[in-house]
This record gives structure tokens, sequence and C-alpha cells, in this order.
């Protein structure tokens, strides 16, 4: 693991499959990887980097990284805010899913920005709601008397109450032992109790080529059938599901100590899935160098977050770039992580004729793109 310049710092190994405790072999090696997808103030020269390598099982597929950041550097800052329509909608449309089987007491993981919070809190049959996030505070405080607050790592250890319903959003993929951690957690249901959450689907994602799938927080490739085993190694029965978008889904499951925990695991559609993804960003970043416009000044990448970093991973130059771009009002002015560049609202492009922007930004694209030439500048050129 490479770090700044006077600091060192040891990577978890991965010794064994996460799903089945088969034995693992390398795919592929990024060297060198900024280990946080976010902004930052600090100087460069305290960032911290890894080599990203993806391995795979030899006896189920699963596709995993092999070297792990520990988690208090990892989640040392916060990075969860809401920002755009996508997001919106997905919480709003997450808790009138959940909203019939919310009650009692409640413990959110994970819930940092409080959107999923304080929706819930309003609901009648909701008698407390405690959330866990490392971040929690960096986002403000709660004036709901039914929302505790918890600024730390959910350990489930620490929880003496009985609990109603767990619910988590977008945790499960950042999980670094799903099946065990998320057996934990059922442990502290009662038969009948409920664990509710929203999940992507990695291998979806992947798929078409998504940056914002696989990385030192995703640390391995999730799909249905994998998150059914998880499920089922966990007595959790599904009872509900629904597809927010072909990459993202809800789950209800239910607390049933009948369930046989016996899981048979096959992911080996995995390798094939991870190896065209690599082989379509070899060929895109060369794709994209030969698009740039020669004017520094009036070219921009958007994405103050991992789909940048990829790009810049797989070859594409940081100085190609005037500016990164991004909508979160929280990241302006800082800086990309693992980068020199500096982060600007999509709104200086209104003062430039003909602004080129490479816009990678996955399942948010359209919108994006949709947003700067509707309210921005109708002249802006993408490269998508």
């Amino acid at each position: 693991m490479n770090t700044g310049k006077n600091s060192t710092l040891e990577a978890i190994k991965r010794k064994k499959c996460i799903m089945c405790e088969g034995s693992l072999s390398s795919l592929y090696t990024l060297p060198k990887f900024p280990i946080y997808m976010g902004t930052i103030e600090q100087e460069t020269e305290k960032d911290i980097y890894a080599d990203m390598s993806f391995m795979h099982c030899g006896d189920c597929g699963c596709v995993q990284l092999g070297d792990l950041v520990p988690l208090e550097i990892l989640y040392a800052n916060a990075h969860n805010s809401v920002v755009g329509k996508t997001w919106e909608e997905h919480h709003r449309q997450f808790c009138e899913f959940v909203r019939a089987y919310a009650k009692g007491f409640m413990v959110e993981i994970g819930g940092g920005n409080l959107v999923v919070a304080k929706r819930l809190a309003t609901e009648e049959s909701v008698e407390k709601i405690t959330v866990y996030d490392n971040n929690v505070l960096k986002y403000g405080t709660c004036d709901s008397p039914k929302i505790e607050l918890r600024e730390a790592f959910f350990n489930p250890h620490d929880i003496e109450d009985p609990i109603d319903v767990i619910i988590h959003t977008h945790l499960i993929e950042h999980l670094y032992n799903p099946l065990e951690e998320i057996r934990e957690m059922s442990h502290l249901l009662e038969d009948g109790s409920y664990m509710m959450f929203g999940s992507p689907l990695i291998d979806k994602m992947l798929a078409d080529k998504f940056t914002n799938a696989f990385n030192f927080e995703h640390s391995y490739l999730l799909s249905r059938p994998m998150i059914e085993n998880i499920m089922k190694y966990s007595q959790l029965e599904i009872i509900d599901e629904k597809r927010f978008s072909p990459y993202a889904l809800f789950i209800v499951a239910r607390k049933n100590t009948s369930i046989n925990r016996e899981v048979a695991h096959d992911y080996t559609e995995d390798v094939n899935v991870f190896t065209k993804f690599v082989s379509y960003h070899e060929e895109e970043v060369k794709r994209i160098k030969s698009l740039l416009d020669t004017e520094k000044e009036r070219t921009f990448i958007f994405g103050a977050h991992i789909f940048t970093q990829y790009l810049l991973g797989f070859g594409l130059e940081e100085r190609s770039f005037s500016n990164i771009l991004d909508n979160d009002p929280n990241k302006i002015g800082n800086r990309l992580y693992g980068t020199n560049l500096t982060v600007r609202s999509p709104k200086i492009l209104q003062d430039i004729e003909s602004p080129l922007v490479v816009l990678k930004a996955a399942q948010y694209t359209e919108e994006i793109k949709t947003d700067i030439l509707t309210n921005i500048n109708p002249n802006t050129r993408f490269i998508l």
C-alpha cells in the first residue's frame, strides 16, 4: 500500500473467498489508486494510495478485492450526501416501499445523511430510530425526538434492547464480510422482525461499464443471487422486493429461524463481466484522449468522485482538464482526492464559448447532461 511522503499503512489481506472460503487468484490490478472517493481540503502529500487488486475465487467464481483499507481510514471523511433527482427519488420510493413494515424500535445502519430516518420518523407506528454512522454528526443535528444519533460504526454487540426493524440503504455492498456481518445483524432480530434495505446490483452496473460499481468501498461483485444467499445464510426470508432501476432494488426480509442456512454459491459469470469491463475502459480512455479539446481552458471532466478517479487510473491525464465539475455544494472549491484538480460548479460553463465536458457518470449521465444543456449552456459539447 502506497501512502504520502511520511506515513505507511498496512492493507487488510483477504486470504479466502468471502462467500465460499475458496482460494483467491489475481485478475487485474490498478496500481496506486486513491483510497478515498471524495474531495478534500488537505495538501496532496497526505493523500493515501493503494494497489486496487481484483481477485477471483477458483471455487465459486466470486470477484472481490484482495487488499482492503482499514475502515477507520476509508471512512474518515463523509461523502454520503444526497444530491440530484435520482437519489432524492431513490430515498422517497424506498421509504414509501418500507413504510408498511416500519414499526417500534428501529436501527438504521449507515444513514448519516438522515434522509430515510427523518421520513420514517413521521410514521405513528415508529417509536424510535437509532442511527449509526461514523460521520452522522457532520451532516448536522436532528430535532426529531424519535431519532437518536450514534457517531460510530455499528457494533451488534453494543445492542441490549430488543429491535423490531433493522434498516440500511446501500450498506451491504460496503461490508468486508457480508455473510457473517449480515448474520450478526440478524441475530439481533426475533422471528417475525424485519431487515429492510436498498442495494445496488454491482454485476448489472459493471456489465454496463459503470465506474462507480467496484472500488475500495464496494469490494465485491454483489448480485441478486448473492443477496438471496446472504439472506438465507442469515435466516432472513425475502417477503417483498421492488426494483428501483436496472441497477438497484429494495428488499424486505423477515427473520425466520426455521430456514435452512445451507446455500450453494455459484458466481462463475463474474469473471467474464469484470474482464469485459476492464477491456472496455482501456479502449475508452484511448477514445476520450483522441476527442479532447486542445484548449485546456474550456475542457472539463464531470464528477468529483470515483468516476474521474477510475478514468485517470486507466490512463486519462488530469493535465488535460481545467477543472472537475460537480453539483454537490459541499465539494465546490475542494480538491478531488488523489489529484490536483479543483472542483467547480457546472455554472462556470455559462460564460465559456462551446465548452467540452467529459461526462461518464453511469446512471446519472443523462440527468446531468440535460441539466447543463437546459439550465447552464446549451452550446456545451460532451464526450459521453
